[in-house]
């Protein structure tokens, strides 16, 4: 389209081509209608543009060389709060630009949007803060352009777009990196102390066993960060299934309190449980409302000063289970119980990061408590007052509860022979000498070429294979060791990075028994080695699982 000089003539800049023609109706000036077809009538152009502009999600402002508005949409009004007579009453600028965001006045030859337009040049996604008429303030992505007629401006046309959540968004994103660095970082100076201690010739048995104490505990905080993280990304996605049983919920409270115990303790808080006299079954995922227990009583624990109180109750309903965790903590803001529930959501903490997390524990647990078909809320007098949340769960129709064993996960009576293939030297070395202990003939091998020599060359019971080799990844090389008639009734272990419930089905589908996210744990890789009886998953059932369970059956921390 091509109207005299108008400069504004890209297909993104439709609506200003069109205000240049609405323009044209109030200023007339030769028009050249060469190669173009024209409109029935130009004030059909004009209502056309103001169609547009009304019907636009975004909020439009037509001023004049001063500034003054000639004209705001609807959408401009419900942004900024302000009416169409606010608007025509002084310039655009002293409604919604007056101030820098420290607070400073900012005058219009100061404005760089006022700047821009005053050149005869156009802003695009210029982010800026704007002021509604209440005198809130919110973020802004904007876009401007004079709009002239023979080189000179005859109008100025400002499009606003509310990215106040976006920023928010972003703002949260940038905090929560730097939080994770910040957790990740810190188990591995005592790691990195403790190996150091290690390489010592003439170290004792007993800072031996002190310095590996200290790695497992860390390396066991880095994978709970991990798994939060993946918890939060499955949940959010829906990917949960859970494993409804009757559980009493007095006896999941109790285990939840067991695993807060150390930083109970280490703090010092006076923490009373009072649970019901009668069984409080409800009918839930067990390991899950563990899970939740855990979260809300660990949050009460961290965010409530060394020798606090911390009260957890139990009280039977009529069709429902009422669990609350009150504290004497630091409280909290009624802004910031809005967000409680949010990923990455965290109150304001001192430099020392000294409560730790990454600020995702509520919001699984509403997520989890939603998937149980309850409720979860929390209550807070404010700052320095302490904090109560409270859930609902279900009564269960029934009253059995479910019971778990637990193998004797160090049973090594029956010595096996393993083959570890891990192209990283340190994992698959570790790996070898932590089994070997344990009383078991193992291989390690880098490459899965020469591996799959030495697997033609010597039977195997047990295959500890990474999924992502060079050369010949772990899939191929299960299948070829499936197709090895020696190797017919070996367990196939895939150990990875890779802990989609996908990769899973696909390590299935491969020949693999049992799948494993690095960092394996010790105690589930040695309860899989004692119980061996050869291939104990197919893929259907796998399939199955991975629809009623999370795609991450075994966790992982491995010494």
């Amino acid at each position: 389209m091509a109207c005299g000089r108008l400069r504004e003539k890209s297909a993104e800049s439709c609506l200003r081509v069109i205000m240049d023609l609405q323009a044209r109706v109030l200023l007339p000036t030769p028009f050249n209608t060469a190669n173009q077809v024209m409109f029935n009538s130009l004030s059909d152009m004009k209502e056309m543009a103001i169609a547009i502009a009304e019907n636009s999600v975004q909020g439009i402002v037509v001023m004049d060389e001063q500034g003054m508005c000639l004209y705001a949409n609807r959408a401009w009004l419900e942004i900024t709060g302000f009416s169409a007579a606010d608007m025509h009453s002084k310039p655009v600028h002293d409604w919604v630009h007056h101030h820098r965001p420290n607070g400073q006045p900012l005058p219009i030859h100061e404005c760089p949007i006022g700047c821009t337009l005053g050149n005869n040049e156009c802003v695009r996604n210029h982010r800026d803060l704007f002021f509604r008429k209440d005198g809130t303030s919110f973020h802004v992505s904007c876009a401007a352009s004079p709009i002239m007629v023979d080189d000179a401006t005859v109008l100025k046309i400002l499009e606003i777009r509310d990215v106040t959540r976006e920023v928010e968004t972003e703002q949260r994103r940038d905090e929560f990196l730097a939080m994770l660095a910040h957790e990740l970082r810190n188990p591995l100076a005592p790691i990195s102390a403790a190996a150091s201690l290690l390489e010592i010739q003439k170290l004792d048995e007993q800072s031996v066993r002190r310095s590996s104490r200290i790695i497992a505990r860390q390396v066991s905080h880095m994978t709970g960060l991990i798994d939060d993280l993946l918890d939060a990304s499955r949940v959010t996605q829906g990917h949960v299934r859970l494993e409804k049983t009757a559980c009493d919920l007095a006896s999941v409270i109790l285990d939840a309190a067991e695993q807060i115990r150390p930083l109970i303790d280490g703090k010092r808080h006076r923490f009373t449980v009072d649970v019901a006299q009668q069984a409080a079954t409800v009918w839930g995922d067990r390991k899950r409302l563990v899970q939740i227990c855990a979260n809300v009583i660990g949050n009460a624990a961290k965010y409530t000063a060394e020798g606090g109180e911390i009260l957890v109750s139990l009280t039977m309903l009529e069709k429902h289970v009422q669990v609350t965790v009150s504290d004497n903590g630091i409280g909290m803001t009624a802004e910031m119980i809005g967000r409680a529930f949010e990923l990455f959501t965290q109150a304001k903490r001192s430099p020392d990061r000294s409560q730790g997390g990454l600020g995702i524990g509520l919001a699984l647990v509403r997520s989890l408590v939603l998937l149980h078909g309850g409720t979860v809320w929390i209550q807070s007098a404010g700052i320095g007052h302490g904090a109560k949340v409270t859930m609902e769960l279900p009564r269960a129709t029934q009253s059995a509860v479910t019971t778990s064993e637990v193998a004797d996960v160090l049973d090594t009576a029956h010595s096996l022979n393993i083959l570890i293939v891990e192209d990283t030297k340190d994992t698959g070395d570790a790996l070898g000498m932590v089994l070997g202990v344990l009383g078991h003939d193992v291989r390690v091998e880098r490459d899965p070429y020469a591996a799959m020599q030495t697997a033609g060359n010597k039977r195997f019971d047990v295959f500890l294979i990474d999924i992502g080799l060079p050369g010949m990844d772990g899939m191929e090389m299960a299948r070829r060791i499936r197709r090895q008639p020696q190797h017919a009734d070996a367990m196939l272990i895939a150990i990875t990075g890779y802990g989609q419930a996908r990769d899973r089905l696909e390590a299935l589908e491969a020949g693999f028994d049992h799948h494993m996210v690095k960092p394996a744990n010790l105690h589930d890789l040695q309860n899989l080695l004692s119980g061996r009886t050869g291939r104990v998953a197919t893929v259907d059932d796998e399939d199955q699982a991975a629809r009623t369970t999370a795609p991450y059956e075994i966790p992982s921390t491995l010494l």
